[in-house]
């Protein structure tokens, strides 16, 4: 399909801001975890440092994107996502701290969702109206979230090539499927090889960011050619480190300057994506 002003493909900059919630709820529970004393260090450098960063890039070749953020963060760090908002980006829902569980019961996983949806309404103003789960789901909280639950799409890993209606156990819902690429598209996977093990403890391996500039370049060809979309799993704690930066910074005027790519947060992907779908002839 074509996409917004004539694009061949749309494609969305998602961030997570997880904070160091993975420490506190992962990483730290590994053998010897508490000794991973860089782990919180860097997931507050993401809120503190990182994310100014990387809104700076944005704002500076008027990019808007998509932030998912635990509950939790958004607590703890209302002046960010405050900034966010104000810049004009959109907030997405990312569970409550990271822990990647929701509950067994539909019931309680649909307690801990609407929780995150206060937090979010009474630190913000509104509720996410898009989802990037941190943890697996029943099928009929799935159902939920993208009826009852108000979600107008999903952004998770693992999730196709191309937008699409998103389905639970193959019967389509009708939010909208904006894959996540986090396996080419995550800058974790991308520039941080892992971090455990590793010496110094708690130290993640560097790769070459000139590597990883040039695979997110491919894959935007590769979307473009056949016409695919998607969004990334950047982290500002990655991403807006000085030299990490400079590499984003090209991959953005990369993106501004493609007219082939429609860049844009994911709620106005998905909107675009249901007008056409449903013949709104507005879409155009």
């Amino acid at each position: 399909m074509r996409w917004h002003n004539g694009a061949k493909s749309a494609f969305a900059l998602g961030f997570d801001m997880d904070g160091d919630t993975i420490w506190r709820n992962k990483t730290r529970c590994l053998p010897n975890g508490d000794s991973y004393i860089k782990g919180p260090s860097i997931g507050q450098y993401g809120t503190k440092k990182g994310a100014l960063r990387v809104l700076e890039i944005l704002e500076e070749f008027s990019l808007k994107s998509t932030w998912f953020i635990p509950a939790n963060i958004v607590m703890e760090h209302p002046d960010v996502v405050e900034k966010i908002l104000d810049l004009g980006h959109e907030i997405g829902h990312h569970g409550l701290d990271h822990t990647g569980e929701y509950g067994a019961t539909f019931e309680e996983q649909r307690e801990r969702i609407e929780r995150c949806q206060e937090i979010f309404l009474k630190y913000t103003g509104r509720r996410a109206v898009g989802f990037r789960p941190t943890g697996a789901l029943l099928p009929e909280t799935e159902r939920w979230i993208y009826s009852e639950g108000g979600f107008v799409y999903s952004s998770a890993g693992i999730s196709g090539e191309a937008c699409s209606w998103y389905e639970v156990e193959g019967e389509p819902t009708h939010a909208v499927n904006i894959p996540c690429r986090d396996e080419q598209m995550d800058d974790y996977v991308q520039t941080v090889f892992h971090s455990y093990p590793a010496v110094l403890v708690g130290m993640p391996r560097i790769a070459p960011y000139e590597n990883a500039y040039s695979n997110w370049i491919r894959e935007v060809e590769g979307m473009v050619r056949m016409g695919n979309s998607g969004s990334t799993a950047f982290h500002p704690q990655i991403a807006g480190t000085p030299g990490r930066a400079v590499v984003f910074r090209s991959f953005c005027e990369y993106l501004a300057s493609n007219r082939d790519v429609w860049c844009a947060p994911c709620i106005e992907i998905a909107n675009y994506y249901k007008a056409v779908m449903e013949g709104n002839d507005d879409a155009h």
